[in-house]
């Protein structure tokens, strides 16, 4: 495809004052929505203004980041949200389709575009791909940004998102994703600026809040500065645990699941009713029973079918004597009630459970992800969002699994199988023959340096570990490290790199999704997984103590 002719040179003075420009119109902004406030026909729509108002000055308020330049037949500049002046775009939404190019367009297909610029720093340097001339000139801004000290909350990488990250965050909305990604190739960077496109591109009427579930509250405190960086306060982020309650092994066990299909059909116990002066044949209730028992509804929502049905069929009323006459037949049922039924050693056995998987399950004090599930057959979910995104989705259970799909239209799955903690997890091969989805793949390890991520390669294959071959594309020339005084080794690093950890088998689940400058591993009672999670949290030097290899 060819390119349309360049049009005015780049000057780093120019991108400056265009900068200074944009960040003047929203001073105008904000000064003129001070001022506004109420003006609606009546409280409601004031509220509904005011609320309107209160999220743009929000907007307004971040930090106005442009992040670089496309050009077409006119310079477009890309930022963190749009800016207009007098009906001139100053500034375009990284998130809408125009701005997909600034992170798609290549040599080989310029998507139009003559040239993109990236700025390095703030706007100390400009790295300029000139698709008309088939020239570059500066320095990576991508390398620049690798290079840096991991801080201790995750930076957004909206102006470094590599395209291969770009196309997976621009999926449609109803899309589902499931994204296998080894250490450091981005997948949890895909899964928030996912979040954030989500909320600025999903525009249908059945589009709500965004779901971000993560795995820890660590991990959620690493990555809590992204989405508001991004100007998106409206994604709820949280863990399973918050989300459904804590889940136990037994009560995570696939086996429930045809186990509570016999418990519900026991329920059913079809039989002739007579409601007033009213008959109603065995044979008809059986059939409708029959009919409506598999429907996708909660159980009350299909009992109310069933009685409306019968209602309609004979000139009933379907509250008073008919739904009391009908108990038996379709009894009411409430999650309470089903849980207390469900937690009884009887029931269970009596049902053909296993009797050593019954007692250890007793012995827990329920299960959340369980829990939830018996709501759903019985009542229905109590809340629903546009879109969840799972992040180290490896570790869901197949119950935890069940419960963002009935939360959501739209599935986001990021992870790294090599990383699974959970005996019950299912990994994100199964999560996407579940979903009936191929999982896309990344292994470009963006984030450490080539030195660390060809040591996990070598872990993972001497171990077995079904870890994702990582591409390593910055060697800094400093090679893993080797000691028996991991104290020592830690204070040499934190003498170069201001975020060290020290990651021993006792808290090293604790660091899954967060980064570190430098990590040094204690590998005393690790097992090959556990060590390679561990050492996956380095960015720039690895340091292992105590290594058995």
């Amino acid at each position: 495809m060819s390119a349309p002719p360049a049009p005015s040179p780049v000057d780093l003075e120019v991108e400056r004052s265009a900068l200074a420009r944009a960040r003047a119109a929203v001073r105008t902004k904000l000064d003129a929505l001070a001022g506004i406030s109420g003006g609606g026909a009546d409280a409601l729509a004031d509220e509904y203004i005011d609320a309107v108002v209160r999220g743009a000055v929000e907007t307004l308020q971040q930090e106005l980041v442009v992040f670089g330049r496309i050009d077409d037949d006119r310079p477009w500049r890309v930022g963190l949200y749009g800016i207009d002046e007098d009906g001139d775009q100053l500034v375009v939404d990284w998130r809408s389709r125009f701005a997909g190019g600034f992170y798609q367009a290549r040599f080989d297909d310029p998507m139009g575009l003559a040239r993109r610029v990236t700025y390095v720093g703030a706007i100390a340097d400009l790295f300029v791909e000139d698709f008309a001339r088939g020239e570059v000139t500066g320095s990576s801004p991508l390398m620049a940004e690798l290079a840096r000290s991991r801080g201790t909350e995750m930076r957004a990488a909206v102006a470094t998102l590599q395209s291969e990250q770009d196309e997976l965050v621009r999926l449609p909305p109803t899309e589902t994703l499931v994204l296998r990604g080894g250490p450091g190739t981005g997948k949890t960077v895909v899964g928030l600026h996912r979040a954030a496109w989500l909320v600025y591109n999903d525009t249908r009427l059945t589009a709500g809040r965004i779901l971000v579930v993560g795995p820890s509250d660590r991990f959620l405190r690493f990555v809590s500065a992204v989405l508001p960086t991004l100007g998106e306060a409206r994604v709820v982020q949280t863990t399973f645990d918050r989300l459904l309650g804590p889940s136990t092994e037994a009560g995570s066990d696939e086996r429930w699941l045809p186990l509570l299909d016999r418990w519900e059909d026991g329920l059913y116990a079809p039989a002739p009713l007579k409601v007033g002066g009213t008959r109603i044949r065995e044979a008809e209730v059986a059939e409708l029973v029959e009919s409506l028992r598999s429907r996708p509804l909660p159980w009350r929502d299909r009992r109310k079918v069933f009685l409306s049905v019968l209602a309609n069929r004979h000139g009933l009323s379907t509250t008073g004597e008919l739904s009391r006459v009908a108990a038996p037949v379709w009894p009411t049922l409430t999650t309470a009630q089903a849980w207390r039924r469900i937690r009884s050693r009887s029931t269970l056995r009596a049902l053909g459970a296993d009797p050593d998987w019954v007692d250890a399950w007793l012995r827990s004090e329920g299960d959340g992800a369980l829990h939830d599930e018996v709501r759903a057959r019985v009542e229905g979910v109590p809340s629903t969002y546009g879109h969840v995104i799972v992040d180290e989705a490896q570790d869901m259970t197949l119950l935890q699994l069940r419960a963002v799909r009935r939360r959501a239209t739209g599935v986001s799955l990021v992870g790294d199988d090599a990383q699974r903690s959970v005996a019950g997890g299912i990994g994100l091969r199964r999560a996407g023959r579940e979903l009936a989805v191929e999982p896309a793949v990344m292994a470009t390890a963006y984030r450490m340096s080539a030195e660390i991520a060809d040591w996990l390669n070598v872990h993972a294959a001497r171990h077995g570990i079904d870890a994702v071959e990582l591409v390593g594309i910055r060697p800094t020339g400093v090679a893993v490290g080797r000691t028996d005084d991991p104290e020592a080794a830690r204070a040499d690093l934190a003498g170069r790199w201001p975020n060290v950890a020290l990651i021993t088998a006792a808290d090293s689940w604790e660091h899954k999704g967060v980064e570190y400058d430098a990590v040094v591993v204690d590998a005393r009672g690790m097992d090959p997984a556990r060590l390679y999670l561990a050492a996956s949290r380095a960015a720039h030097e690895l340091v292992v103590a105590h290594s058995p290899t």
